[in-house]
Formats: C-alpha cells, structure tokens, sequence
C-alpha cells in the first residue's frame, strides 16, 4: 500500500512540475496582442467540444448573482453550489449521483483544497494517468489561484489543447477532463467578471471585509462540483 502511495505523489509531482512550467510559459507569452484576442472572446474556447457547460454554469452564476447579494461566507456559498448544480446538472447527464453539498464540506475544501480535490479524482472511475493528468491542472489552478484572468485564461485554453491531442486519453475522459477545464474557466471569469461590483456591494454593508481570498469561491466551487463531474 506504501508503495501504491508512492507511486502515486512521485507521479503526481512530476506531472505537477511539468505544469508549473506550462502556467509560467502561459503567462510569458501573453503579448498584448494575444491578450486583445483572448479579450475579444472571453471567457469562450470554441476549441473545447464541451465548452456549452461551463457556459451553463455560467449562466446558472449570472441568475444566482442576480438574485442574492455576494456570497461572504460559508453558508451563502453552499447555497449557491447547491443553486448552480440544480441547474447544469438537470438534464441528468452526470453521474446522477446525488451530492449532499452542506456547509462542513465546503469548511474541509476551503481548509484544504489541495487534498480534498485528490481524494475526490482518485476515488474517481478515470485511469491512473487521467487522473494524474487532471489532478496536475486542478493543481496549478489551485497554486496560482491569485494570477489574473487573462494569464489563466491562456493556460487552461493551452491545458485543453493538450488533452485533445493526447491519444492515451479514451472518448469519455476526454470529455470529463475538457468539462472541468470549461467550467474551471467559466467559473474563474465569473468571479473575475463581478469582483468590483461585489466590493461595492460588501463595502456599504456592515461586514465590508471580504471573507473569501481571490478566486477562493471559483476554486471551492470546482473542486464542489467534481463528484457530479467525474
């Protein structure tokens, strides 16, 4: 068993420092031209044949928004999980498995992220090196949860070239790991998206403080939704 878990971090961390680099090139060679280009579009990849759900989840965030005030702790935020995944998962498309989400499991992803988000791709269907090579990315999301938007924006749309052109990757993973990819992204742009208009709604209340770092709502909604992904 030690040695099945050893095996596993020793791949994980290669993989992870392989990414790292990705994440760094991704921010190196976003000219001002690139920039402008992936402005025109965002937070779209017409590239990603399953980029229409994370547009769901998009949408689903734009009507909950709409509705409630920012969400500044934990409670508001289960609520608007359990909001957007009523939504984009309706059809019955997903593992149809029904997720509790409640307000101690977003405590134990937002106390640690890094680990609940493993625990939930390991004890997934997916192969080994699918699970390695979406765990990487999750990662990195995770690690440079502070970068803006656009140098983001650029390693995920790379990440998602990557995983079409990976021949070692079957029908259904493929669509799994390009599903996470296209939400982590769409959600990324939302939070980005209403992050000034947030503040001014928090600064006039009595709790001005935000009490979530930058992008942790995103980030905790990912690695929330996961079950209902993989």
């Amino acid at each position: 068993m030690k040695t099945i878990l050893l095996c596993i971090i020793t791949s994980v961390f290669l993989i992870s420092c392989s990414t790292n680099a990705d994440f760094e090139t991704a921010e190196n060679l976003l000219s001002t031209a690139e920039q402008t280009a992936v402005e025109n579009q965002y937070p779209a990849n017409r590239a990603n044949p399953f980029d229409l759900k994370g547009k769901k989840l998009y949408e689903a965030l734009d009507i909950y928004c709409k509705k409630y005030d920012p969400v500044n702790s934990v409670s508001e935020l289960t609520a608007q999980i359990r909001f957007v995944s009523e939504n984009i998962f309706q059809s019955g498309s997903t593992t149809g498995r029904l997720i509790p989400f409640t307000d101690e499991m977003v405590e134990a992803i937002m106390d640690d992220p890094d680990n609940s988000m493993i625990v939930i791709v390991q004890n997934s269907v997916l192969q080994h090196y699918a699970k390695n090579k979406l765990i990487s990315f999750l990662q990195q999301l995770i690690i440079n949860r502070q970068q803006e938007f656009s140098i983001t924006n650029n390693y995920i749309t790379g990440y998602e070239a990557d995983v079409l052109d990976d021949a070692v990757l079957n029908t259904e993973e493929t669509e799994t790991i390009l599903t996470v990819a296209s939400i982590s992204r769409y959600s990324l742009y939302s939070e980005e998206d209403r992050k000034d208009k947030d503040w001014d709604i928090l600064i006039g209340s009595k709790n001005a403080k935000p009490f979530f770092e930058i992008n942790e709502v995103s980030l905790i909604s990912i690695i929330a939704l996961l079950d209902r992904l993989i």
